[in-house]
């Protein structure tokens, strides 16, 4: 059980009263609750809150925890609720849900799945006489309404809780993700671009069916991939479709040639490619496909990369336990082999998940153990990416002095590996710690220094993070305000490209409230030079005034001492 909270904000104080009335006002019916909030934290402690609360009134609490076939309407079933007993069902599990399908036989996505059992069994929830607390991101709430209209049309009541952490919760963090792994490139065995070019385009037209084709076509996807992270491509976005062209073409003559070693590596090298062009949906279909193929062959080594990298994109889309899953089992397989670099990833990566779900404390446990290893075995990009997200846990924790420390050290191994994307990360990061000591100036330029490498490097998302920091930095100055609407407007266009609506609304909740406090703010009178010309007469008055006052008591003083 999570530490209960001393205190609420007023406005959610007044939310968990509408919730807990709702809950002992609603007993011997059903009661369709639908609760908001993406403080997963918050949430927990507001479970553990009102279920005590329950229990004092003498109700009963059950919990439903949706799973990969989530309906509402099964788990209810196996709880087996007794009639009429006074009872409160809380269910969770929603966030958890993956928007993307696992295989290609798949027709829908879990999430999708749970929207359609929404709707279709709406009928069947009339039988569980009691309140169900169906607790849902805002993001899904909006899709709820879209998505089961007839299951909404249901509802008791809607409530929603926003985060209880302050301004600061307003700052974006772009924690350091155990990345995606695979075998190095090595630069030196690449041939020339132009070289390479000529010599499949004279394959191509002499022997169209050399087996050969297939790996000159994986490394000119490696060369595009590294121009691209390396900033030499000429033109971004026609030598990233270059890549993408390339891997593709690798993927189909390997799959021609029964070659599934080869294939297995080609689809986890585009796989990462395209998780950092933040295509994260196709990234982790390849990343399956290449898990299925190392089973199938037992190539335990594959096995192990694929599930980190399955892993890395659960984390990035929010998806926390599934992440976890992967790292348990990667690490697994890293134990039986003996692989010290697999198992510290391993580690890394779920500490990255307890973080995500604010679990700090599981989340330095997990860091510090990958950390020892990482050091063992001289994997300094991994030490680095360590040390950024304990920076992150302790910025969590208030303690900014030591983040800044640990994102000092991160941003220093980054700067010598030349990891760009790394580096944008550490100073995102120092942007925030010096935001959350008021040293707005300093953020601003942080963060200003972390968006230009990300534009550099083609990450949108992190692009987003950087503006919407430097939005929220700015507004802190009353004289920058219209230029954080501009920047945070910047920040909204790129959110909407990459379809994250819960950030998009975000954007516009900041952009409605500084254009609120813009134009309802007395605005300071400039002084004019008649006020200060006054001024002055009046001071010269009040000091002729003081004079003959000090001459007149002086005259009487005397006139008296003579008598």
């Amino acid at each position: 059980m999570s530490e209960l909270l001393d205190r609420l904000t007023p406005e959610n104080e007044a939310t968990y009263d509408s919730l807990m009335s709702l809950i002992e006002n609603n007993q011997d019916r059903l009661a369709l609750i639908l609760v908001a909030c993406d403080d997963l934290r918050l949430r927990q402690q507001i479970i553990d809150r009102y279920e005590i609360e329950a229990s004092q009134a003498k109700i009963k609490s059950f919990r439903i925890v949706l799973g990969t076939e989530p309906s509402l309407r099964a788990g209810l079933a196996e709880l087996k609720l007794n009639e009429g007993s006074a009872a409160v069902v809380t269910v969770t599990g929603a966030e958890w849900l993956l928007r993307v399908k696992m295989r290609e036989e798949d027709e829908q996505s879990d999430l999708d799945k749970f929207f359609g059992y929404l709707q279709w069994t709406r009928e069947g929830l009339r039988e569980f006489q009691c309140p169900i607390v169906l607790w849902v991101t805002h993001h899904i709430l909006q899709e709820i309404n879209l998505k089961s209209p007839d299951f909404w049309s249901w509802r008791k009541a809607v409530l929603k809780f926003a985060s209880e952490d302050g301004e600061a919760s307003k700052i974006r963090d772009n924690n350091q993700y155990s990345r995606t792994i695979q075998t190095q490139i090595n630069e030196n065995a690449l041939p020339p671009l132009q070289e390479l070019l000529s010599e499949i385009q004279q394959l191509e037209s002499t022997a169209p069916e050399s087996a050969n084709l297939a790996t000159l076509y994986q490394k000119l996807g490696q060369i595009y991939e590294m121009r691209i992270a390396n900033r030499k491509s000429s033109n971004l976005e026609e030598e990233r479709q270059q890549a993408i062209h390339a891997f593709q073409h690798a993927i189909n003559r390997f799959q021609a040639l029964d070659d599934v070693s080869d294939l297995i590596d080609v689809l986890i090298r585009f796989g990462n490619f395209l998780a950092s062009q933040s295509r994260y949906e196709n990234a982790l279909e390849l990343f399956y496909q290449a898990l299925q193929l190392a089973s199938e062959i037992g190539d335990r080594e594959k096995e192990a990369l694929s599930r980190i990298n399955c892993g890395y994109i659960y984390n990035l889309s929010g998806q926390y336990q599934k992440a976890l899953n992967f790292y348990q089992q990667s690490l697994q397989i890293a134990h039986d082999t003996s692989d010290r670099e697999r198992e510290a990833i391993s580690l890394l990566g779920s500490g990255n998940a307890y973080y995500n779900s604010g679990r700090y404390q599981s989340a330095i446990d997990f860091y510090q153990q990958s950390l020892q290893i990482t050091r063992e075995v001289n994997a300094h990009r991994d030490e680095a990416c360590i040390l950024g997200n304990l920076g992150n846990v302790y910025y969590k924790l208030g303690q900014y002095q030591r983040a800044i420390d640990f994102d000092q050290q991160s941003l220093e191994i980054k700067r010598d590996l030349n990891d760009r994307a790394g580096e944008a990360a550490s100073l995102n990061s120092l942007g925030n710690a010096y935001y959350s000591l008021g040293q707005y100036q300093r953020a601003i330029d942080f963060y200003r220094q972390s968006l230009k490498i990300n534009r550099e490097i083609g990450n949108r998302h992190e692009e987003a993070i950087a503006l919407f920091n430097e939005a929220i930095a700015l507004a802190k100055y009353e004289s920058r305000r219209f230029e954080a609407i501009t920047v945070l407007k910047q920040a909204r266009e790129i959110y909407a490209e990459l379809q994250l609506e819960h950030e998009v609304e975000t954007c516009d909740s900041e952009i409605y409230a500084f254009n609120q406090i813009i134009t309802t703010q007395e605005p300071q009178r400039a002084p004019r030079i008649d006020d200060a010309g006054s001024a002055r007469k009046i001071n010269r008055k009040a000091e002729w005034i003081l004079w003959f006052c000090i001459g007149l008591t002086i005259t009487l003083l005397i006139a008296w001492l003579l008598k």
